[in-house]
């Protein structure tokens, strides 16, 4: 769907963002959304970085819901992006070359938190994603859960110690539980969350990882007996088996011991 604009609002506007850009926040047009990012009527990509949107296949009536509401919220289409943040956590952009930042809709509200706020998707664990942005986005996430809205109906948090037997074959899950043991191996560091690895639900860190995960408020070693929160992709080896690229995926969840 394209949203229309008059010729002298585009001149306006562009002329506006290029004045801007040197502060870091710009004034944009939106002309179409892509199911997860929007692109202006100057062709610039911008991702809704830090949100895992829902998927059509997750809950069709859901996904309808949530496009609708990308589509409603860039009527009118002029919107405010703050790449700043972003700039200076080294996230300004992906691999495709989408632009990430702070999308402030004409009310003033921030997209991204709104989405996840609504139930219309979780927080992504994004790798350096501002940490005061990250934390908005969390206490988003754990608010819509308490209210059971939208992917929060059927999408449940999985618990790490007593996981669900089932087929695990690459679901995108948020898992919550207490570290039973850290062993770092040569290939990985690995937290268990039960007695038998062999079965239980077991969170890797690759060698080549680890060190993005020393450079925050803990440390690998010290998050045996912890309570923590883990996110991304799962698949089954040896029980349910989730791989860690970046610390955002990880948070500590309680005080020591509890959970």
């Amino acid at each position: 769907m394209r949203f229309s604009a008059f010729a002298a609002v585009v001149i306006c506007i562009g002329t506006m963002s290029m004045a801007s850009a040197g502060s870091g926040i710009q004034t944009l047009v939106a002309d179409r959304v892509e199911v997860d990012r929007v692109v202006t009527v100057n062709n610039m990509h911008v991702a809704l970085y830090g949100v895992r949107l829902v998927e059509e296949a997750q809950d069709p009536e859901l996904y309808r819901d949530a496009q609708s509401y990308l589509q409603r919220s860039f009527n009118p289409p002029s919107f405010k992006l703050d790449v700043q943040p972003f700039r200076e956590s080294g996230s300004a952009r992906n691999r495709y070359g989408d632009i990430h930042g702070k999308i402030l809709l004409t009310d003033g509200t921030w997209l991204q938190e709104q989405l996840v706020a609504r139930g219309f998707g979780v927080w992504s664990g994004a790798p350096d994603y501002p940490p005061a942005l990250r934390q908005r986005l969390v206490q988003a996430e754990k608010a819509a859960e308490i209210e059971n809205l939208g992917i929060w109906r059927h999408f449940k948090i999985v618990n790490a110690n007593r996981p669900a037997r089932q087929y695990w074959n690459g679901q995108f899950i948020v898992a919550k539980g207490i570290v039973r043991e850290v062993y770092r191996g040569g290939s990985a560091t690995y937290l268990n969350f039960g007695e038998d690895w062999r079965n239980d639900f077991t969170v890797a860190i690759s060698s080549r990882s680890r060190k993005k995960f020393g450079q925050g408020d803990w440390k690998i070693e010290d998050l045996k007996n912890r309570s923590v929160i883990v996110r991304g992709l799962v698949r089954f080896y040896n029980g349910p088996y989730l791989e860690l690229d970046f610390p955002e995926q990880l948070e500590l969840s309680d005080a020591a011991g509890e959970g």
